[in-house]
Order: structure tokens, then C-alpha cells, then sequence
């Protein structure tokens, strides 16, 4: 195998993920019974990483699939489930959004709010464009990776973007920051009082996905996708070189732009998740790469 550890990293990422998320919930303000429960999800899951953990260092089809996608569904579905403790240690309704509100409005002017007043409908559609890309790029760098045989790379690349995963997830609980479409809305600041954007067929998707979907009001300080869109770029750019890079970059600060545009992250959440990508990445390359 082209693997450089008989373990599965990223697989041990998944596990270390869970026991953090039991650490949140044995000290959560939950219900005993809700408490047990959620716990008793965790331990089964835990078991079945576990068995994964030791199926995946076979050999074979099935044994590598499973090693290199497996960790990579299990942290987006481990998206949904951080929004179990997401509020449990800060009293309902407690966010930190205004100092960076007042932070952003004294250096930058509210660009949430700015940026959106002078666009119009294919402005928003644009953008909604870009923030969309986000969900391609693990299974667009994966699959090249995966189909030209670069297994350690694959795990490289899926450790770092895993690592942002789960420092952004266990920030959510750690650090109530709603994002600019709730924050905004709380200090009054958005006209009309609805925070969601008017465009077309894309916009009108990710408004659904956003607003009555799975995204959480609270899991926005670091930003995932601003950590993901960092490593997504280097990632293009070592499987396509210059014009890989580029259109790398093109794509991700695109994105990063209009996570801000679409009021889900503030200047803020971007900086800290792009600072996340980019240590992340120096230590997953260090780990397979160096």
C-alpha cells in the first residue's frame, strides 16, 4: 500500500472528535436522560470507528475506500451532531457577536451589510456560486488524488482538512459567535429584519439549506470552510500546477469573500479559519510529507 502509517490518521482524528464531544456533554447543562443518550451514541460510534480503524489496514478495494472516505463522511455528519452541545455552556441566547460587530463596523464599516447593499440579484447569485463550491472540494481533490494512486497524499490532505473540522467544531461550544445573518439581526442592523439575500435558483437553495437546513445558528467562529477552501488551494495547485494554484486561490478567496457577502462568517471567523487551514496543513505535511 501507498500508505505511510499502518493507522489511519485521519480515522484517529474521527475517534479523538468523539471523545472530545463526550467531554462536552459529561460537563453540558443537558437533561440526565438526553445526556445518556447522546453519550450512548457516542460510544456506539466509537465502536464502529474503532472496527474501522483496524479493518481499514487490510489490503484490498474495500479496506482502502473505507480508510480514506470513511473519516471524511463521518466529519460532515459530525457537523450535525456538534450542534448537540453547541449551547451548553453559555446561558440560551448568550453570543459574543457584538464586539466583533463593533470591530468590524469601526476598521471595515460593516462589510456584511455594505457589500450586500451595493450588489443586486446576480450579484448574490454569483456569490452564493462561489460559497456553494465549498462542498466540492474534499470530493474534487480526493477523487484526483484516489484515482492517480496518491494514497498518502489523499490522507495528507483529508488529515488537514479533518484537523480544521475538529478544532472548528469544538470551538462552536467553546465560542458562541451566531454570524452576521443573527448577529446583525439582534443589534438591528439589517433592514427589514430578514437576513437572507435575494437572487435566483442557487441562492434560493442555499437559502433553504441555511435558514431551514442544518447549518447552525452558532458554528461560525473559526470558519471550516475558510480553513477547507486554504488547503483546497495547495491542494490544486500540487495536482495542477500554476493553473492549478490559480484557479485554486480564485475559487477560495472567492468563497471567503462571499461567506462574508452572504453574511454566514465575519472578517473575523474567516482570518482565524484561514490561519487554522494554513497550521493545519504545515502539520499534515510534516506528519506524511516530511
Amino acid at each position: 500500500m501507498d500508505f505511510k502509517y499502518e493507522w489511519s490518521l485521519p480515522i484517529v482524528l474521527a475517534l479523538a472528535y468523539l471523545a472530545v464531544h463526550m467531554i462536552f456533554l459529561l460537563t453540558a447543562r443537558h437533561p440526565p436522560r438526553q445526556r445518556l443518550r447522546l453519550l450512548a451514541w457516542d460510544a456506539l460510534l466509537a465502536a464502529a470507528l474503532a472496527a474501522l480503524l483496524v479493518a481499514s489496514a487490510g489490503s484490498g478495494f474495500v479496506p482502502e475506500f473505507l480508510r480514506l472516505w470513511g473519516p471524511v463522511v463521518f466529519f460532515w455528519w459530525a457537523y450535525l451532531w456538534a450542534g448537540r452541545v453547541l449551547h451548553v455552556y453559555h446561558a440560551p441566547g448568550r453570543c459574543w457577536d457584538g464586539p466583533l460587530i463593533r470591530w468590524e463596523g469601526r476598521l471595515l464599516g460593516q462589510p456584511s451589510r455594505w457589500m450586500a447593499r451595493y450588489g443586486g440579484r446576480l450579484t448574490a447569485e454569483a456569490m452564493h456560486l462561489f460559497y456553494a463550491s465549498y462542498y466540492l472540494y474534499t470530493p474534487v481533490v480526493g477523487t484526483a488524488l484516489h484515482l492517480r494512486g496518491r494514497l498518502n497524499d489523499f490522507e495528507s490532505m483529508s488529515f488537514a482538512v479533518l484537523l480544521g473540522y475538529l478544532v472548528s467544531y469544538s470551538c462552536y461550544t467553546l465560542i458562541p459567535v451566531w454570524g452576521p445573518r443573527w448577529g446583525l439581526l439582534e443589534e438591528g442592523l439589517i433592514e427589514g429584519g430578514r437576513p437572507a439575500l435575494k437572487g435566483y435558483a442557487v441562492t434560493a437553495f442555499m437559502n433553504r439549506l441555511m435558514y431551514q437546513g442544518p447549518a447552525h445558528k452558532g458554528g461560525a467562529m473559526p470558519s471550516g470552510h475558510a480553513s477547507t477552501a486554504v488547503i483546497f488551494a495547495v491542494w490544486c495547485g500540487r495536482l495542477w500546477g500554476w493553473e492549478g494554484l490559480a484557479a485554486g486561490w480564485l475559487i477560495a478567496v472567492g468563497m471567503m469573500v462571499s461567506s462574508v457577502y452572504g453574511r454566514y462568517h465575519y472578517v473575523a471567523d474567516v482570518a482565524a479559519g484561514a490561519l487554522l487551514g494554513w497550521l493545519a496543513l504545515l502539520l499534515s505535511d510534516a506528519l506524511f510529507l516530511g
